[in-house]
């Protein structure tokens, strides 16, 4: 399933966006050319992790501790209850539908957005002037769709103190390429609705597209003063399109209070910068898929497991002094689980299983390493797969995580 993919890079670019954002904050980054390209690459991490996790792409770290047993409730170790509670596979396929319904909708409404602002600009009438600049009845105040600068009806009569701003504050949106990422920060907030950063992600992102175009205008010598008053003329008018840059649709206050601050323009990044930052992508994400997994020795085939002692009451136990940080906490009964062929033909039978949790210590994904034996008509590794989904995990280390453990599969005498 690939919803707890991207559940699991959710939560990883959480903790990741708030890193960056105190690093930003505590290294006083004050130029937003240099702020919208951290928070670009970002984004970019953030699209990119879940393949990463879903092609285990990315290294993954060992930790040393013993490997788990479950065995029948007849010969249980102590500190296990009979069932587990919660059932993490029912639960994902419950939610799969819900995620679904509200993506297929925010990435309609986006569809519909472009659609329509894509007729309004094929519609719209040209202007005998550099780039691709075009005059529509449809938009109220300027904006840009991509590298398309559009202006309203009435442009055609404004002086040049009022034309020339204007069009150095789009023209600032094409170079910048604000448009794409824009519609590409909407997409990410459609896949990961669920995830509070990608929406701020998006807000921010806009935020400083902006900033750094009026930047633009001040860098041109028009008076900051005269443009903060247009833009307060333009906000009274704004586009109803969320798909288009608009002039006088974002943060309209902030940016007056920083033009008449006569707040000096940023100094903008240079080419080589920016493929730095790129090039630094690659391992961010590496490193942000991850994983650690327990260091466990197999005992071979041939090697009988010792039988564990019988059970203690399933009262909870103090965990004991070098406890792992990632454990098994309520194993489900395999007797409840075996297979019926296996059963049928008195076959006993172990598994080795990794699992993926949360930092929450929920189960991800599950998997199985080893099976004995492994003839698949014996059905060992599938009911190891369902003793793991239906177990309960600890995970006391804050961040996604793997263990291992063996499932026993014993006839009872």
């Amino acid at each position: 399933m690939m919803l707890p993919i991207l559940v699991n890079a959710a939560v990883r670019m959480l903790l990741i966006g708030a890193a960056v954002w105190l690093v930003l904050r505590l290294v006083r980054v004050r130029n937003p050319h240099v702020e919208s390209l951290v928070w670009r690459m970002t984004l970019l991490a953030s699209l990119f992790l879940p393949a990463f996790l879903y092609c285990r792409l990315a290294p993954s770290f060992e930790t040393s501790f013993g490997l788990p047993l479950i065995v029948t409730a007849a010969g249980r170790p102590a500190g296990t209850d009979a069932v587990a509670a919660f059932d993490p596979v029912r639960a994902w396929r419950m939610a799969g539908p819900i995620y679904l319904g509200v993506t297929l909708l925010l990435i309609g409404r986006l569809g519909l957005g472009l659609m329509g602002m894509w007729r309004a600009s094929r519609v719209a009438h040209p202007l005998p002037i550099p780039d691709d600049i075009r005059i529509s009845d449809q938009v109220q105040s300027p904006a840009t769709f991509g590298t398309i600068i559009l202006l309203p009806a009435d442009a055609k009569s404004w002086p040049a103190e009022r034309l020339e701003p204007v069009l150095a504050h789009e023209r600032a949106h094409v170079r910048s390429r604000d448009g794409y990422w824009s519609w590409l920060a909407q997409l990410h907030a459609a896949i990961f609705w669920f995830n509070p950063l990608s929406w701020w992600l998006h807000r921010r992102l806009e935020a400083l597209a902006e900033t750094t175009s009026d930047d633009a205008v001040v860098a041109a010598r028009h008076d900051p003063v005269a443009y903060a008053e247009l833009l307060l003329n333009f906000a009274r008018h704004p586009n109803s399109r969320s798909v288009a840059m608009s002039v006088a649709e974002s943060f309209v206050s902030k940016r007056i209070e920083r033009l008449l601050a006569r707040t000096p323009p940023a100094i903008a990044l240079s080419r080589a910068a920016r493929w730095v930052a790129v090039a630094a992508l690659i391992p961010a994400v590496v490193l942000a898929a991850s994983t650690t997994k327990a260091e466990s020795p197999v005992k071979p085939a041939s090697t009988p497991v010792a039988p564990a002692p019988a059970p203690e009451p399933a009262a909870a136990k103090p965990a004991p002094a070098g406890t792992p940080s990632v454990r098994l906490t309520s194993a489900a009964d395999p007797d409840n689980f075996y297979p019926l062929v296996a059963k049928a033909e008195k076959v006993e039978g172990y598994a080795i299983v990794e699992v993926d949790l949360d930092r929450l210590g929920q189960l991800v994904d599950a998997r199985v390493l080893k099976v004995e034996p492994a003839e698949p008509r014996f059905g060992f590794a599938d009911a190891a797969l369902a003793v793991a989904r239906s177990s309960q995990f600890a995970n006391s280390t804050q961040q996604v995580s793997s263990m291992r453990f063996m499932v026993k599969f014993a006839l009872q005498n």
